[in-house]
């Protein structure tokens, strides 16, 4: 009976020896494969989605601060449209009134006042001059109207641009980051890279 005992026990023994060997075995064989996978895999894909997000976030802190500028550019264009609206031209529409009814003071008949061959005297002419001068320079702001109108409206088609661009970034930046997150596991952990190794897959 005690031979028996002893017998089972040197079983027990040898099975748990060999089984310790082959789960250290086990250990060292994951423990090289994992390393292997961060070497070559891994630490590589993660510094990728590293640098890829870096620069996308970079694309947008660019593009947040020329819309930044954009809108800034806009809000004085408006501002001097606006003055130009409600100050500068009205002021230049009455100046040209004004001036007009100077004109209309002369007392001059219509032989007079269109004849070119007539011989005006300095008054008549000053006062013709202003008005004329007066009458150029409601165009000249009529025509930086225009002109600031015409930068509206293609700063605020740049604008739109841009939005749609940081959109876009938002959007490439989060499938970054949900990439980054999947490698390690599922379809981009160990398991599936060692299997491409051996040519399983």
């Amino acid at each position: 009976m005690q031979k028996v005992k002893e017998e089972f026990f040197l079983s027990v023994i040898f099975v748990l020896k060999w089984l310790s060997l082959g789960l250290g075995a086990l250990a060292i064989v994951y423990f090289a494969i994992s390393l292997a996978y961060h070497k070559s895999y891994y630490d590589p894909l993660i510094q990728e989605y590293d640098l890829e997000i870096a620069t996308l976030k970079k694309n947008k802190i660019d593009s947040e601060a020329s819309l930044n500028s954009m809108n800034i550019s806009l809000h004085e264009i408006q501002a001097k449209i606006d003055m130009l609206k409600k100050t500068d031209i009205p002021a230049a529409r009455n100046a040209i009134a004004l001036h007009e009814k100077k004109i209309e003071s002369l007392d001059e008949d219509i032989i007079d006042r269109y004849n070119p061959f007539i011989e005006k005297s300095d008054k008549v002419k000053q006062v013709y001059q202003e008005r004329d001068t007066a009458i150029e320079h409601k165009e000249r702001l009529d025509d930086q109207l225009e002109d600031l109108r015409m930068t509206q409206a293609v700063k605020a088609v740049s604008r739109s641009e841009m939005l749609d661009r940081i959109n876009q970034i938002e959007i490439f930046i989060s499938v970054e980051e949900h990439e980054k997150e999947r490698v390690g596991t599922g379809a981009l952990g160990v398991l599936p890279w060692l299997l491409g190794i051996l040519g399983l897959t």
